[in-house]
């Protein structure tokens, strides 16, 4: 386990000077109530009648409020005096709290912990996030993309895994839920779809309650200590084997649009308190919310639930077939629909193209497929994926999508169609850099390449088989016409041919314009470039490597990038640019005539705060 327990003294100080959690894990900070409480049933309620609070200062001074919870004996049982804070460990450095609570146990009292190292594996690199650089997409914090995977129906193989959401089911076992991992590596998913309140959906075969009773009869006032252990010990496996948890709090087709709206509050503060703090979960409010809830119900849970989000998870709402209903709603991080599993690859096509048409945020196709590993499913999956989506819910022959979706810079495209003059294909372009078009058909396509000049690499791609032709070279400047090398659906990737030395030159005229972007001067056979951020108040004392706080933006397509965090007063950032190659090869932060102390480059890359 990743999470830190801090142990009480007896002076209620909590000592933790040589207490360590890695980036990206979570401190788990556990205080003692002064009486005990019983979470199953008498009073006073410990869900509802006692409050405790965090405030946690981290290294660069930001003051963070963070709701605890109730946790009976910590070990799972109702009956204790146990109350814990998670705390995403996002910074390097020291950080401190402090407690307020309405039980005098838990009242004013402080402590640290210290944040060193990287949590190993995917989420190491942090949680998602939406950067102003490339909004339609999900990166980690660090950014690294994240094209969300999964395999939230899965038809292909049927019976109880043959879907991920019940996962959290008190009638699965843990054999059951390691074979659903198991069988979601196989794919090379990245992420499941699970429950955290289910009573009717899948014919009310695998309810998943998270309160104490049953899904037929429960205390919403209550949570059962005892699954929610199990909630955290698998949502810990989901991070480590690289598995991100897109928790859905209630299920559909379980008349959860009826309960009041205390009720449904309180199971989105409990839960947040309690899962939000990994780095691998994101959040959906409701599934299918248009067939119980209102919508004013909807704002007004999704609002408090983004009130009750310190690490400022992704969150949305799922809906009925067609597009997302709430696109201008600044509690809608991103915009999942399901097309429908029975719509065909034009209508998942134009749905998706659609959607993105509402608004600049991400979108996930959750559903336009039950999961069967045919030519149709697999039509549908390549189609919302050329719609310009961040990520497929229920994608069909998942892992060479996921094959190939490595190796294109997928974050700096969008759906081009019109570049399609013949033929039936769907279209993503960075112009001028590279083009996948999808031809769900095979045959032919004739791309429009007027608008650049040069020389591309052009593959060839077998989705059904996840293998690569050979390259060839081709020349644009007019039309490019390229026929499929066999019967079946083809995928053809461009990519402008490498030119230049292997190493870009030096990036110059670094400034802030006005209203925050950062840019700069091109940089000699410059492909992309990294900008990277740190705490102008700790470089004197800490130099680059105790003072860089992350990267800004990796591998970005333009000379500027924004950046949307704004300083605390008093405070300050400091920026630095490389460039990158067409070829990969790295440029240099240093600018002309490099300091003899503290060379960026080593310093950047021995942080572990670099741009990957």
């Amino acid at each position: 386990m990743l999470a830190l327990l801090l142990p009480l003294l007896a002076s209620g100080a909590l000592a933790a000077p040589d207490l360590v959690v890695p980036r990206h894990g979570t401190a788990e900070i556990v205080l003692h109530a002064a009486q005990n409480y019983n979470g199953a049933s008498g009073t006073p309620n410990p869900f509802t009648e006692v409050t405790f609070q965090l405030q946690v200062t981290s290294p660069t001074g930001r003051s963070i409020p963070v709701e605890g919870f109730f946790n009976g004996d910590g070990v799972g049982g109702s009956l204790g005096n146990v109350f814990v804070a998670r705390v995403y460990a996002d910074e390097p450095g020291n950080w401190t709290w402090t407690s307020t609570s309405s039980d005098a146990g838990l009242h004013a009292k402080n402590g640290s912990f210290t944040v060193s190292g990287t949590l190993a594996g995917r989420w190491g690199h942090g949680g998602l996030v939406v950067r102003p650089a490339t909004p339609r997409h999900f990166s980690h914090a660090d950014g690294t993309p994240f094209f969300a995977a999964g395999k939230m129906l899965d038809a292909a193989i049927g019976g109880t895994i043959g879907q991920t959401l019940p996962m959290l089911s008190e009638v699965w076992t843990d054999a059951d839920r390691r074979a659903l991992l198991d069988r979601a590596a196989s794919l090379s998913a990245n992420k499941l779809a699970i429950y955290l309140a289910n009573s009717g959906d899948f014919s009310a075969q695998w309810p998943t309650t998270p309160w104490v009773g049953s899904a037929a009869s429960n205390d919403k006032t209550r949570f059962d200590l005892a699954r929610w252990k199990m909630f955290d010990q698998w949502t810990m496996q989901m991070r480590d084997e690289g598995f991100g948890a897109q928790f859905f709090f209630y299920a559909d087709n379980s008349a959860f649009g009826n309960l009041p709206l205390a009720d449904r509050q309180r199971l989105i503060r409990y839960g947040m308190a309690r899962l939000s703090a990994y780095a691998n979960t994101y959040f959906i409010l409701s599934l299918e919310w248009d067939e119980g809830w209102t919508v004013a119900d909807t704002d007004a849970c999704a609002a408090y639930l983004q009130s009750k989000n310190p690490w400022r998870r992704p969150h949305s709402v799922h809906c009925l077939p067609g597009l997302f209903d709430f696109p201008d709603r600044a509690w809608a991080d991103y915009m999942p629909i399901q097309s429908g599993t029975g719509a065909e690859y034009g209508i998942v096509h134009s749905r998706n193209l659609a959607n993105a048409a509402q608004a600049v945020k991400p979108a996930i196709e959750e559903e336009c497929s039950s999961g069967s590993e045919n030519t149709a499913g697999r039509q549908k999956t390549w189609a919302a994926f050329t719609a310009g989506v961040t990520g497929v819910g229920t994608g069909v022959f998942l892992r060479h999508l996921v094959t190939f979706v490595s190796s294109v810079d997928v974050d700096r495209m969008g759906p081009d169609d019109g570049l399609a003059l013949a033929g039936t294909a769907y279209v993503l372009a960075e112009r001028g850099r590279q083009y996948v078009a999808y031809l769900p058909l095979g045959g032919s396509v004739d791309l429009d390449l007027s608008h650049t000049a040069g020389s591309f690499q052009a593959q060839w791609y077998n989705p059904a088989t996840g293998t690569f032709q050979s390259p060839v070279t081709v020349a644009a400047g007019g039309s490019l016409s390229m026929t499929a090398p066999a019967a079946g659906d083809w995928v053809l990737s461009l990519r402008r041919t490498c030119t230049g030395g292997p190493a870009p030159g030096l990036v110059g005229g670094l400034r802030v314009d006005a209203g925050g972007a950062i840019s700069w001067s091109a940089a000699a056979a410059a492909d992309g470039y990294d900008t990277i951020v740190g705490d102008l108040l700790a470089l004197p004392s800490g130099g680059l490597a105790g003072s860089l706080r992350g990267c800004l933006e990796r591998n970005g397509a333009d000379t500027a990038t924004p950046d949307a965090v704004v300083p605390p007063e008093g405070g300050g950032r400091y920026y630095l640019v490389r460039a990158r190659s067409c070829a990969g090869a790295l440029g240099t932060y240093e600018g002309p005539g490099a300091p003899a102390v503290d060379p960026r480059d080593a310093a950047a890359a021995a942080s572990a705060r670099d741009c990957p």
